[in-house]
């Protein structure tokens, strides 16, 4: 299993937005990725989760309303559509990022018609009437909201008698160890070396030197030579931390697009190189922001336990760890408040 990111994507220049979390995420569904997880948990919906949300679907009363929470690209809705012995249910699905799942075109227009996303909506002001849903769920999107104020939210719009359903992020899934170990991989790289500017320093030389008069140049400026120095000396240091560091697919990933950047340097220019560069300081900046963020809100014990509280009101509730073999994948949370 490997890191969320699975690799880097930079086929064209990009250019550098503000980074909130909104755009971070609305990039991230746009490359497709099935979920938070992509690069830790398989796409595939088989095993501990799909049977997991499956049969919460199944024990649905007729023609039952289901809200999902930080939908992304839609795992769940596809799931319950996937359901032939339930084409009753219908589900509305809300992101703060801007989603548009590929899978969704391709549904015939009825089932089209069960499902409803709603981008830009924050689940700490959800836009439907009081007493909606049957059931609301959620994978690994409640814990990131407010919930002291998204909580109530949910409550509200829950109907008298329904249930919530969540599989949340467990403090010692394989996600969340990775996430920690790879957020520190970017404040290095960001933040706390010259790694990138290095890279950027040599876009031009690299450029030039695809010409005899080019290279010639280059030769006689001093410039260019502390330029290459620096940036061997940075190669060193980030080959050191992957050869000693711990889940270092990120650093793997950018060193080697730092030839593919060369390569746009020589056949496109070191305008184009720079673009690209830009990018992928914009990607690793994201990552940084999601992953920031996996790591801060998984729940160990005493914090799932008090959401499970909060949604109950009272209720009844179950909270288990799900694993899949060996594997934590996260905590499940049935709630009837």
């Amino acid at each position: 299993m490997e890191h969320e990111d699975q690799s880097l994507r930079h086929n064209s220049p990009m250019t550098v937005e503000p980074l909130s979390r909104a755009t971070a995420w609305t990039r991230y569904w746009q490359t497709g990725a099935a979920h938070s997880c992509a690069g830790s948990y398989s796409p595939a919906y088989e095993g501990a989760i799909a049977d997991f949300w499956r049969a919460g679907f199944s024990s649905l009363p007729p023609g039952s309303r289901i809200l999902d929470l930080g939908t992304g690209n839609g795992p769940l809705p596809k799931i319950m559509v996937a359901m032939a012995s339930r084409s009753d249910l219908q589900c509305d699905a809300i992101d703060l990022a801007q989603v548009a799942p590929p899978w969704f075109a391709e549904l015939s227009g009825a089932d089209r018609a069960r499902i409803r996303f709603h981008s830009g909506c924050s689940m700490e002001a959800l836009p439907f009437e009081a007493g909606t849903f049957d059931l609301v769920v959620s994978q690994w999107g409640l814990e990131y909201s407010n919930l002291e104020v998204s909580t109530p939210e949910v409550l509200r719009v829950l109907a008298p008698g329904g249930r919530i359903q969540l599989l949340l992020h467990h403090v010692d899934a394989l996600p969340v160890t990775l996430a920690a170990h790879e957020v520190v991989h970017l404040q290095w790289l960001l933040n706390d070396s010259p790694y990138l500017e290095s890279v950027e320093h040599m876009l031009e030389p690299m450029a030039l030197a695809t010409t005899a008069e080019g290279r010639s140049r280059l030769m006689q400026d001093a410039q260019a030579n502390q330029a290459k120095e620096a940036f061997n000396a940075q190669q060193d240091a980030i080959s050191s931390r992957i050869e000693q560091g711990a889940c270092t697919d990120v650093l793997v990933d950018v060193r080697q697009y730092v030839g593919t950047l060369f390569g746009i340097a020589q056949s496109q220019g070191g305008a184009a190189a720079r673009a690209a560069l830009q990018g992928l300081r914009l990607e690793l900046q994201d990552s940084q922001l999601r992953l920031r963020e996996l790591r801060d809100h998984a729940k160990d014990p005493g914090a799932a336990e008090a959401l499970a509280h909060r949604l109950a009101q009272g209720g009844s509730y179950q909270l288990e760890v799900l694993r899949d073999q060996d594997t934590i994948m996260g905590w499940t949370l049935n709630v009837s408040p």
